[in-house]
């Protein structure tokens, strides 16, 4: 039973779509409707009250806006399928342990071969059946297994691509990870040999430092033809310095004091009175 069970565990159980074998022979009328098969759908109106940026008319099929949310949508509804084909398994099985229960029944007053064939046949195909009600059951386990590893990815910064290879590593009952965690860690050791051997075997030649750029507010040239734009320039333009005086030559006069400009008329207006009395 362990090993029908960890049959989906082994090997890409996260993108691996193979279906179960002999699912399809389980399949029986009505089961779509009855909820046997799918996951039941969201409702539009519902979908667009929630989510108002959907519009007036959502499609047929909304979905989550977060990338997270929809991937743990997408792995309830394969957990839901599995689960679904695990009850349909049972309930042929429960049909055919019914029949088979009849035939023994008729073995008591009938001890034909023809009888003991029917119910040899019927228990093989039970024993099929609840092989595949195993599976199915594994199946719904493992992909919880991968929800649950999705979740602590989360809050990694690892790509999407690594991620997926997370998720698809075997599944053991000893941790949420198990042998993923080992295989990451092998995986980061032999890169971080690689690194290390390409820098011992090809090393590589300093690179020299780039020049040293101009400050910003000195003018860059300007090729011909060139327009600079008015903001640009206004940023990139000197502020003008205030004109100083290269006529040195010049001898500036001394200024004249305030008394020495008012002596000149002083003397003046004594003379002409001198004149006047000796008129």
């Amino acid at each position: 039973m362990l090993d029908e069970v960890s049959v989906s565990w082994r090997d890409r159980h996260f993108s691996n779509k193979a279906l179960i074998q002999g699912a399809s022979s389980l399949d029986c009328d009505g089961m779509e409707r009855l909820g046997l098969l799918h996951i039941p759908p969201m409702e539009p109106l519902v979908a667009a009250h929630l989510l108002p940026r959907m519009g007036p008319s959502p499609s047929r099929n909304p979905t989550l806006p977060a990338k997270t949310d929809r991937f743990q949508s997408t792995m309830t509804e394969r957990a839901y399928k599995a689960a679904a084909l695990s009850a349909r398994a049972l309930n042929v099985s429960s049909m055919l342990t019914a029949y088979q229960a009849e035939l023994c029944e008729d073995l008591s007053s009938d001890s034909g071969p023809a009888t003991l064939d029917k119910i040899a046949a019927v228990t093989d195909i039970c024993l099929r059946v609840q092989r595949c009600a195993v599976q199915a059951t594994g199946k719904v386990m493992g992909i919880m297994v991968v929800q649950e590893r999705a979740r602590w990815l989360n809050l990694t910064n690892l790509p999407d691509r690594e991620k997926e290879d997370v998720l698809d590593m075997p599944i053991v009952p000893e941790g949420i990870f198990g042998s993923a965690l080992a295989s990451m860690q092998r995986r980061c050791e032999s890169k971080k040999k690689e690194d290390e051997a390409l820098h011992l075997c090809l090393p590589r030649r300093v690179q020299p430092l780039p020049p040293q750029q101009r400050p910003f507010t000195q003018a860059a040239p300007n090729p011909a033809g060139s327009r600079v734009p008015d903001q640009q320039r206004s940023q990139s333009a000197p502020s003008p310095q205030p004109r100083q005086e290269t006529r040195a030559s010049w001898s500036r006069k001394s200024p004249v004091p305030a008394a020495a400009q008012a002596q000149p008329t002083q003397n003046f207006g004594q003379q002409s009175r001198r004149k006047k009395r000796a008129a």
